[in-house]
Parts: structure tokens; C-alpha cells; sequence
């Protein structure tokens, strides 16, 4: 009886080592981009060596460039550009049209009307943003 005790313990401890290296793999490595969500993006303030006297200085990288303007007539609004920041991913970075095949992924990922919503200035949320990256790629 002894022994039956002994071999559960070390089976769960040795279940909870490989729990431990696993977790760290996922928590080094982030394959699926989830250290922002987690932990939220960090905002570096971008100080400029001929920078104004008054506080405006400070202000977050890229949520005042209107450089990505998108196919359908409208730009990344102010509260998109500040959520792709939240979520890891520079502004810049977007491409700055989409291809009617892109925008049929969108479609069939987030639906008609919640694209449209995106479209108007919506704010994806954070599940959407995942869904949808695959259609950027």
C-alpha cells in the first residue's frame, strides 16, 4: 500500500514538472501573441531632442499619424490606432489598403455588420483583433 502512495505522488510530480516547463516554454516564447493581452502593452513616451517647453511632449509612438489611411474611404481612427498599441502591434505596421480577398476574410471571420461597425470606427475588441489576424498575414 506504501508503494502504490509513493508511485501517485511522484507520477503527479513529475506531471507537475512537466506543467513547469511547458508554461515557461509558452511564457518565453509567446507563439500565440498573448503577453500583450495578459499583460498589457508598454507605452514608451517619445521625447524628441528639440521637444516643446510645455507637457505635450509625452505622448505615445504613432497614435497621432494618420499615414494608414484604408481601401473604403476611411482612416484608423485615433481609439483603433490606441487599441492596435494596447494589443502589441505598431500602427505602422498595418498595411495601408486592403485587398478585396482580405476584406472577404473579414467578412467571414467577424461578420457583415460588425466589419461595417470596424469600418465606421469601432474599436475591435481583442478576441476580434485575434480572429481577424490571420487575414492580414
Amino acid at each position: 500500500m506504501k508503494s502504490i502512495i509513493t508511485q501517485i505522488f511522484v507520477t503527479l510530480g513529475v506531471l507537475f514538472l512537466i506543467l513547469i516547463f511547458v508554461g515557461t516554454y509558452f511564457f518565453v516564447t509567446d507563439p500565440y501573441n498573448i503577453k500583450p493581452l495578459i499583460f498589457g502593452s508598454i507605452a514608451i513616451p517619445t521625447e524628441s531632442k528639440n521637444a516643446n517647453t510645455d507637457n505635450t511632449s509625452n505622448e505615445t509612438a504613432s497614435v497621432e499619424d494618420d499615414s494608414n489611411s484604408v481601401t473604403g474611404g476611411f482612416q484608423l481612427s485615433t481609439q483603433q490606432k490606441q487599441a492596435l498599441i494596447e494589443f502589441g502591434v505598431d500602427p505602422a505596421t498595418v498595411p495601408s489598403s486592403i485587398s478585396p480577398t482580405q476584406e472577404t476574410c473579414f467578412v467571414s471571420v467577424l461578420g457583415e455588420a460588425r466589419v461595417s461597425e470596424i469600418k465606421a470606427g469601432a474599436v475591435p475588441s481583442a478576441i476580434e483583433f485575434l480572429r481577424a489576424k490571420s487575414c492580414v498575414i
